[in-house]
C-alpha cells in the first residue's frame, strides 16, 4: 500500500541548463535536495528526472555557483561562473582553511596558471606567478630541474623548500606532470610552515593533484607541439675580427695565420652546435564520480629533443596518475593517490671551463672549419691521423674540424657530443592510501600511509677521440651505476571543529613517522694500455665485457635515516572578525644525523588576524572596500639540509706504518680524523610577518602586501680552525646566521564589459640578504671557483655567496693594460685588494599576467623579471689567449694606438688574469622575459555538441620568445649552480624560444 502512495507523490521534472552566453551546459549535476536522486544534463543541456512534489533541485557544476530551484517542468536555468568558489579554500598542513580565515602568508598558483604551457617541471609554474618566489636555473636542458627559493637565500649549503604532494613529502617534484596539478600553495611565512617543523626552514610548497567531480564521466585529451630554437646568440668575433685581434696582441703573426687559414672559412660555432628542434606532449584523462566517491585517471607522454644538434640532449617521460576516494559509510571515507613516472634523459656537458660543449661554441676560433670536405686534411690533422689518433666524423663521413690555433679543454662541440655515450633512466612511484573516520559531527581522524619508490640507472661509455693536442682519448672505457631509494611515512592526525555561538575553535593533533633508505652499486672498467672493453661496439658497452687488462672498480653502500614527530595546532575565530592560531611541532632525528642529546627540535608559531571590514565603524566603506584584513605572524622552522651521515661523530682513520717491535714488523697506526661535536643541532629559521589583504569594488580588485623579517641561525659550518693543542680536523658546528627581509605585493583586477572580459595580475617582491654572523675562527667560506680563482664567498656583512675580486679602475691610456684599485695602499695589486664586486641576489623580482576573452577567443600574456642581480662572466680563461672573444666584451671598445680612451684592454694586454676575476667581468643581469603570448579559440558548443564533445579549444603560443636585458651572454638567468654558483656564467645551457600549437578536447 506504500508504493502507490509514494508514486502519487512523484512528478516529472525537466529543464535546460545554459551559461551566460545561452550555450548549453553539458554534465551539470541536478540532484533532489536531501537525497541521492539526480541526473546530469545531456549534450543539449537538458535534464529529466522524477522528484517529489514541492522538492528543491540543487544545480552544481565545478567552477560555477551552485543554485537551488523549485522542481518543475520545462525549467530554464542559467548558471554563472563563480571563481570565488575556487578561491574560497586553500590547502594548509594537515587540513584546509577558508581563505577568509587564513592568518599566515600563503600564496596560491591554480591550474589555470599551469595549463597549456610548455613547462615540463611543476617548479617552473611558480616563476612570476606569486611574490617572494624566485627560480634559479643552472641549465635549461631537457630533463633539468630548476631550484626554488622562497623569501631569499637562507643557508650556506641549500635553501630548497619542502615539497608535499597530496600529503607525501617529496625531495623532487620533476616527475609530477603539470597537467595533473589542481593547485599549488606556497607557505611562505614561518607560522604557515611551522606545522612541518624541521623540514620547513626554507618554506613549503603544497601540491594537490586533481580529483574527479560528481556528475557524468568526463574524458579529456590535450596535445601540444612545440618548435624550439636558440633564443639569443652572443656576438663573437668573425674571421676578419679574430685575425685583427690576434695579430694586434702578437698571439699569432699574420704569416702564421695566412699559412694555416684557407682565406674563406668563417665558422659560426653556434650554427654548428644548435638546430631547430621539437617537443611534443600528450595527456589523456578520465574523471567522474557521484555523491559517494570519485576517480581521476590520467596518462601523459612527453618527448623533448633539445636544441643541440642530434639526439644527445633528449628527455622522454611517461607518467600516470590514479586518484580515487569513496565514502563506504557515513562515518568512513577511504582514498588513494598515486603517481608513476618512467623517464630517459641524455644531456650534453655545460657550465665548465674545463671542457663543456656550451662553452666551446664561445671559445673556438672562427678560422677552423666545421668539417673537412673532399678528403683534404690540413697537416696537423693528417699528422694526428697518421699517429693513429681517433678522429671522429659526421654522418657523411667528413672529419670534424680541429683547430690549429686554440688548443685547450674546449674543442669541436660535435666531438664533445659524440665522444661519450651517457644514458640515464629511472622511475618514481609515489602515493598514499588514507582513511578519514568521522564518528561524531565536527571530528575527523585521518590515518595516512605514504610511500615513495625510486630507481635510477646510469651508464657512460667513454669513446676514443681526438679533439686537439691537449684533449684526446685512445681507448674505450665504461662505468655504470644503479641505485634504489625507498621512503615511507605513516601519519595519524585528528581535526575537531567546534562552534559555540560566534566562537569557532578548530584543533588538530597528530604524529608522523618517516623512514628512508638508499642503496647503490657502481662499477667501472678503466683502460690500461688497451680498450677496457673487449670491443668498441655498442653490443659490448656493458661491464660484463671487460678485457683482461682493464682496471676494475666497484663500490656500493646502503644508508638509512628516520624521523619521529608530534604536532598540534589550535585555531580560533570570533564572528569572522578576530582570528588566532597557534602551532607546535617536535621533531626527532635519528643518530645518523644528530647526537642523542640534541636530536629533538621544537618549532612553535603563532599568528593573529583582524578583519577590519566586519567592524561596525567600517560600514560606510563596505560598498567600496568589500573586505580588509590585517594579519601578523611569528614562528620558527628548522633545516638539516647541510648534514650528511654522522657528521657530528669522532672518526678515526689509518695513518701510516710504525715499527713498534723489533725486526721488520710494522703496525698500522690510527689517528683521529674529526674531533666530533656532541652539541650539533638543527638549523633554525625564525620569521616575523605582517600583512594586509583587501578586496574592493565588488571583489574585482584584490590586493595583498607583506613585510617579512627572516633570520636563520645556527647554520651548519665546516672548516673552523681547531686549537693548536688539539690539532686534527673539526666537525661541523652551529656557527652562522643569515638575514632575509623584504616586502611583497600582489595586485589583481578582473572585470567584464558585456561579452568582453579581462584580468590583470601583478606581483613584486623585494629582498635584502646579508650574512650577519660567522664563527670568528673563519674569515669567510669559499664558494665557486673559476679556473684557479675562487670567485664567490660566504662572509659576514655581505650577501650570501657574493662575488669577490679586484675592482677594475679603467684602462691605462698609455699602455692599454687594465688597472685595478689599490685598496690596501700597498703599492701593488695583491690579495689584499680583493673586495666585493657584486652579487647574484636581485633587489626585486616581479611578474605580470594579462588575460582577455571575447566570444570564444582568449588571450594570455605573461612576463616575469628580475632587477638588480649581477652576472659574473666566467667564459674566457686568461691562460688561453687564442680563444675567441665576445665582441662587445673585448673588441668593440678595445684600446689601440688610435683609440686610447677605451673601456676595454688592448689585445694581448698584461694582467689579464686579474681582469678575468675583476669587476670588469661582472655585468648587470637584470631582465624582463615575456614567457608566454597565447591566443586561443574555444569552439561554439552548438557546433561540437553534435559529435558528443562538451568542450574544444585550439591555441597558438609564443613562449620565452622575447627577452629584454643588457647582458650579452646566452641567458641572463645563467648560474653555475643554485647556491654558491648563483649568477656565474660558465656556459649555461640556454633557454630556447618556442612556437607552440595545441588543442584541448573534452567529452
Amino acid at each position: 500500500m506504500c508504493l502507490p502512495t509514494w508514486a502519487q507523490e512523484l512528478m516529472n521534472v525537466s529543464g535546460r541548463v545554459v551559461d551566460d552566453t545561452q550555450e548549453p551546459m553539458i554534465g551539470v549535476s541536478v540532484v533532489e535536495k536531501g537525497t541521492t536522486n539526480g541526473s546530469v544534463t545531456d549534450l543539449d543541456g537538458v535534464f529529466k528526472l522524477k522528484a517529489r512534489k514541492g522538492a528543491t533541485l540543487v544545480i552544481s557544476y565545478i567552477g560555477y555557483a551552485t543554485q537551488e530551484v523549485k522542481a518543475g517542468q520545462n525549467l530554464k536555468i542559467v548558471i554563472k561562473e563563480d571563481s570565488k568558489i575556487l578561491d574560497d579554500v586553500v590547502v594548509v598542513g594537515y587540513g584546509i582553511q577558508k581563505k577568509s580565515s587564513v592568518t599566515g602568508a600563503i600564496s596560491q598558483v591554480k591550474a589555470e596558471d599551469i595549463e597549456n604551457r610548455t613547462i615540463t617541471d611543476a617548479k617552473q609554474a611558480l616563476q612570476g606567478k606569486t611574490a617572494g618566489v624566485q627560480i634559479v636555473s643552472s641549465s635549461a636542458a631537457p630533463g633539468s630541474s630548476p631550484t626554488v627559493r622562497i623569501r631569499g637565500f637562507s643557508s650556506n649549503v641549500s635553501s630548497e623548500p619542502l615539497y608535499v604532494v597530496d600529503g607525501i613529502r617529496m625531495s623532487d617534484i620533476s616527475g609530477i606532470d603539470p597537467n595533473d596539478i589542481a593547485s599549488m600553495e606556497i607557505l611562505k611565512d614561518a607560522a604557515s610552515a611551522a606545522i612541518y617543523g624541521a623540514e620547513a626552514g626554507n618554506g613549503v610548497v603544497l601540491i594537490t593533484t586533481k580529483k574527479g567531480k560528481a556528475g557524468e564521466g568526463h574524458i579529456s585529451y590535450s596535445f601540444q607541439y612545440t618548435g624550439q630554437s636558440l633564443a639569443r646568440v652572443p656576438k663573437m668575433l668573425n674571421a676578419e675580427e679574430y685575425i685583427q685581434y690576434m695579430t694586434e696582441g702578437n698571439t699569432f703573426t699574420k704569416d702564421y695565420l695566412s699559412a694555416n687559414w684557407d682565406g674563406k672559412t668563417d665558422t659560426k660555432w653556434t650554427d654548428v652546435a644548435f638546430e631547430d628542434s621539437k617537443m611534443t606532449k600528450h595527456n589523456l584523462g578520465f574523471s567522474g564520480g557521484n555523491d559517494r566517491g570519485n576517480y581521476y585517471l590520467s596518462l601523459s607522454y612527453l618527448n623533448n629533443d633539445g636544441i643541440v644538434k642530434g639526439d644527445a640532449d633528449t628527455y622522454q617521460r611517461l607518467t600516470a596518475t590514479i586518484n580515487s576516494e569513496y565514502k563506504i559509510k557515513s562515518w568512513l571515507k577511504v582514498g588513494t593517490t598515486n603517481q608513476t613516472e618512467k623517464y630517459n634523459v641524455r644531456q650534453v656537458s655545460s657550465n665548465s671551463e674545463y671542457g663543456s660543449l656550451l662553452t666551446s661554441v664561445l671559445m673556438l676560433d672562427p678560422l677552423t672549419p666545421d668539417t673537412y670536405a673532399n678528403g683534404t686534411l690540413p697537416f696537423h690533422v693528417q699528422n694526428a691521423l697518421n699517429n693513429k689518433k681517433h678522429l671522429l666524423t659526421d654522418a657523411n663521413g667528413n672529419y670534424y674540424g680541429i683547430s690549429n690555433f686554440y688548443a685547450g679543454e674546449q674543442y669541436h662541440p660535435m666531438i664533445m657530443r659524440d665522444n661519450n655515450l651517457a644514458r640515464n633512466s629511472g622511475f618514481n612511484i609515489n602515493g598514499s592510501i588514507y582513511a578519514d573516520f568521522t564518528p561524531i559531527k565536527g571530528f575527523t581522524f585521518t590515518s595516512r600511509f605514504g610511500y615513495r619508490l625510486a630507481g635510477t640507472r646510469s651508464s657512460t661509455t667513454s669513446l676514443p677521440f681526438y679533439g686537439n693536442g691537449v684533449q684526446s682519448r685512445d681507448y674505450v672505457s665504461q662505468s655504470s651505476q644503479s641505485s634504489t631509494s625507498i621512503y615511507y611515512q605513516w601519519e595519524n592526525f585528528a581535526n575537531y571543529l567546534m562552534s559555540l555561538g560566534k566562537h569557532n575553535i578548530n584543533t588538530m593533533v597528530g604524529m608522523s613517522y618517516q623512514e628512508s633508505t638508499y642503496d647503490y652499486v657502481q662499477g667501472g672498467l678503466n683502460a690500461n694500455g688497451e680498450d677496457a672493453l673487449l670491443k668498441n661496439d655498442p653490443l659490448f658497452y656493458y661491464l660484463n665485457f671487460a678485457s683482461a687488462s682493464a682496471v676494475k672498480s666497484v663500490a656500493g653502500e646502503k644508508t638509512r635515516t628516520a624521523k619521529l614527530s608530534y604536532f598540534g595546532r589550535l585555531s580560533y575565530d570570533y564572528a569572522g572578525k578576530y582570528y588566532a592560531q597557534f602551532s607546535l611541532r617536535a621533531d626527532a632525528a635519528d643518530l645518523a644525523l644528530l647526537p642523542k642529546n640534541t636530536r629533538w627540535g621544537y618549532f612553535p608559531a603563532a599568528s593573529l588576524g583582524w578583519t577590519v571590514s566586519e567592524e561596525k565603524f567600517f560600514t560606510p566603506l563596505r560598498n567600496t572596500i568589500n573586505s580588509l584584513k590585517l594579519r601578523a605572524s611569528w614562528g620558527q622552522n628548522g633545516s638539516l639540509s647541510a648534514l650528511s651521515g654522522y657528521s657530528y661523530s669522532t672518526d678515526m682513520t689509518q695513518s701510516g706504518l710504525y715499527p713498534f717491535t723489533s725486526g721488520i714488523n710494522y703496525l698500522r697506526g690510527v689517528s683521529p680524523s674529526t674531533m666530533g661535536n656532541d652539541n650539533l643541532k638543527w638549523e633554525t629559521s625564525e620569521q616575523t610577518d605582517i600583512g594586509i589583504d583587501a578586496y574592493a569594488f565588488n571583489s574585482r580588485l584584490n590586493f595583498s602586501m607583506d613585510y617579512f623579517n627572516k633570520k636563520t641561525k645556527d647554520l651548519l659550518i665546516w672548516n673552523t680552525t681547531p686549537s693548536l693543542e688539539i690539532g686534527g680536523n673539526t666537525s661541523p658546528i652551529n656557527a652562522g646566521n643569515v638575514s632575509n627581509k623584504g616586502f611583497e605585493f600582489e595586485l589583481g583586477w578582473r572585470d567584464h564589459i558585456k561579452d568582453f572580459s579581462y584580468g590583470i595580475r601583478a606581483n613584486l617582491a623585494t629582498i635584502s640578504n646579508k650574512v650577519t654572523y660567522i664563527d670568528p675562527s673563519i674569515t669567510r667560506l669559499a664558494g665557486s671557483t673559476f679556473h684557479t680563482y675562487t670567485v664567490t664567498y660566504f662572509e659576514q656583512n655581505y650577501p650570501v655567496y657574493y662575488f669577490r675580486g679586484y675592482k677594475f679602475a679603467g684602462i691605462d691610456p698609455k699602455t692599454g693594460n687594465p688597472t685595478f684599485a689599490d685598496l690596501d695602499k700597498s703599492g701593488n695589486i695583491s690579495d689584499g685588494d680583493l673586495t666585493y664586486i657584486g652579487d647574484a641576489i636581485p633587489n626585486f623580482t616581479y611578474g605580470l599576467t594579462i588575460t582577455a576573452a571575447y566570444k570564444g577567443f582568449d588571450l594570455t600574456i605573461f612576463g616575469t623579471g628580475s632587477q638588480g642581480n649581477d652576472i659574473f662572466n666566467c667564459i674566457n680563461r686568461p691562460d688561453y689567449a687564442a680563444s675567441n672573444k665576445q665582441k662587445e666584451l673585448f673588441y668593440t671598445d678595445r684600446w689601440t694606438v688610435n683609440h686610447t680612451k677605451a673601456t676595454q684592454p688592448r689585445a694581448g694586454a698584461a694582467n689579464m688574469d686579474k681582469y678575468a676575476c675583476s669587476s670588469a667581468m661582472v655585468f648587470d643581469g637584470s631582465y624582463f622575459k615575456i614567457k608566454q603570448i597565447q591566443l586561443g579559440l574555444t569552439l561554439p558548443k552548438k557546433w561540437i555538441s553534435k559529435i558528443a564533445v562538451s568542450n574544444a579549444r585550439v591555441y597558438l603560443s609564443l613562449d620565452d620568445f622575447f627577452t629584454f636585458t643588457k647582458y650579452k651572454g646566452f641567458d641572463p638567468e645563467a648560474s653555475a649552480n643554485a647556491t654558491s654558483g648563483m649568477g656565474i656564467d660558465k656556459g649555461t645551457y640556454p633557454m630556447s624560444k618556442k612556437f607552440v600549437l595545441g588543442f584541448n578536447i573534452d567529452f
